[in-house]
């Protein structure tokens, strides 16, 4: 099997390091860093990325899409669901139950306005855990610092503790990191929020929901991954030396599938 895992960057990267934890699979990542940040744009453009991106995905043999994005799982999938010939994953459902499994009853959600806007984790939240309280904060900044690789950088501490202000004052017991490049500063935040809350990552649920409903051999079950092929919309080059100072290690050549759709 191959699948298919995009972003608008570099933060479905924070996915991907945890997908091939668990399988074998084929992996094909796909940043569309031309229209990156996502979280700015509307839910109409955003389809358009996403059926332009899966069409892709499909001409690679991909036969399932995990979208490793908030904004994208909040604006597209709702809308698109019904119409997808294969299996497409999303990333709030399973952030909203990593999060009910160690939350003490008060939930922040850091998130991209698009997201934040959108009142998808609300709604969520008040299905799964109605007896929670749940407040969200848009954070706009962070992913443009994060995707320039400023992850330990004065400006983005700042903007992070400026966006944490209004969720600590709440007395929030755990954090939603409600945007996949947020991971990316997980020392800064444990830093600003001390030992007392709890900070959710919901990469590893989504990577082990992935695993355990799509139809994997056996061979293709094991840790490490068969190898991915990494694709970006705009430069290949930026990315990769982000992804790698990131990640911390290196990755086989990114390429470049310019996007015929229209440009940030």
């Amino acid at each position: 099997m191959v699948i298919g895992i995009y972003d608008s960057g570099v933060g479905g990267l924070s996915v991907w390091r945890e997908l091939r934890r668990y399988t074998n699979a084929r992996l094909l990542y796909f940043g569309d860093t031309c229209h990156v940040p996502y979280g700015e744009k509307s839910p109409e453009q955003l389809e358009t990325y996403f059926w332009e991106i899966v069409g892709f995905f499909q001409t690679q043999g991909c036969q399932s899409v995990v979208v490793a994005c908030n904004t994208s799982s909040a604006l597209v999938l709702p809308r698109v669901r019904d119409r997808v010939g294969i299996p497409v994953f999303g990333i709030i459902e399973s952030a909203v139950q990593a999060a009910v499994a160690v939350s003490g009853g008060r939930v922040g959600v850091l998130a991209t306005r698009g997201t934040a806007e959108s009142g998808v984790y609300q709604t969520m939240f008040r299905t799964i855990y109605p007896q929670g309280q749940v407040f969200v904060q848009s954070a706009p900044r962070l992913v443009p610092l994060i995707e320039a690789g400023q992850i330990t950088a004065q400006v983005t501490r700042d903007a992070l503790k400026e966006y944490l202000a209004p969720l600590v004052g709440r007395g929030v017991d755990t954090l939603v990191l409600g945007c996949t490049h947020y991971p990316f500063l997980q020392e800064l935040l444990v830093d600003l929020l001390g030992p007392d809350v709890r900070i959710v990552d919901p990469a590893p649920s989504l990577a082990l929901h992935v695993t355990e409903e799509l139809p994997l051999e056996p061979a293709e079950m094991g840790p490490r991954g068969a190898g991915t092929g990494f694709w970006v919309s705009g430069d290949p080059t930026t990315f990769q030396e982000t992804a790698e100072r990131l990640l911390q290690e290196k990755l086989p050549t990114v390429q470049c599938h310019p996007m015929a759709g229209e440009r940030a």
